[in-house]
């Protein structure tokens, strides 16, 4: 009898060991799929509620990853190889990605561009609600771009997404580790560094993404 107990214990005991070892080996492989984000912007203007998906799936921003948001008062800053500086949001959440990671992805970059923030933070958007209204909240226009996130350089398996806003409108993504998370070459900003015609804050405005996007119920 105390045999067949230990018998019964010992698979009960090897059970839980391979359940652990599953467990395990599924959380690293979430881990190894799953990427933050880093956006830079190098424009004049905040930017508000970055956020992009992979092109070939309905966009909703609520599920999308998000890219943060960058507005100058409260930003964190990064220098460029000429001793300039550009405003950063790091950390934010979060892009699984199930593919190898060599090869491009393409997304749907959507974001707000708040080119006032009198407006954007005063009386005047008191009365706006992001869900019933098809337009941008006072001094802001939403924008979009496709853009393809390229594999990252170097040796070491990338767990970022770098987000780079530039001010000609153009958009650029690279995957990307703690150690190449960095702005971009202060060549590269310049050769980019071109406005939008006055008026026109991206080079794809589109209507307000949360519009018609029903409210989550408050849990306490």
């Amino acid at each position: 009898m105390k045999k067949f107990i230990l018998i019964l214990l010992s698979l009960s005991m090897l059970a839980a060991c391979n359940a652990r070892e599953q467990d395990d080996r599924l959380q690293k492989e979430l881990s190894e799929q799953t990427f933050t984000t880093t956006s830079y912007n190098y424009t004049p203007y905040d930017l508000y509620s970055i956020a992009y998906k992979e092109i070939s799936l309905p966009f909703n921003i609520e599920d999308a990853p998000s890219g943060g948001s960058i507005f100058f008062r409260d930003a964190s800053e990064r220098t460029l190889d000429n001793g300039e500086k550009v405003a950063v949001s790091s950390g934010n959440c979060c892009l699984s990605w199930d593919r190898p990671v060599d090869k491009p992805l393409r997304v749907r970059v959507v974001w707000s561009v708040v080119f006032d923030t009198s407006y954007h933070d005063g009386k005047s958007s008191m009365s706006y609600d992001e869900r019933t209204s098809r337009q941008g909240s006072p001094g802001s226009r939403w924008c979009q771009a496709v853009v393809d996130i390229l594999p990252a350089t170097g040796p070491d398996r990338p767990d970022t997404v770098l987000l780079h806003f530039l001010s000609d409108g153009t958009v650029q993504a690279r995957l990307g580790t703690f150690k190449t998370d960095a702005p971009l070459a202060a060549s590269e900003v310049k050769s980019h560094a071109a406005r939008l015609p006055q008026g026109q804050f991206c080079r794809q405005e589109i209507e307000n993404p949360f519009y018609g996007i029903p409210r989550k119920p408050h849990l306490e």
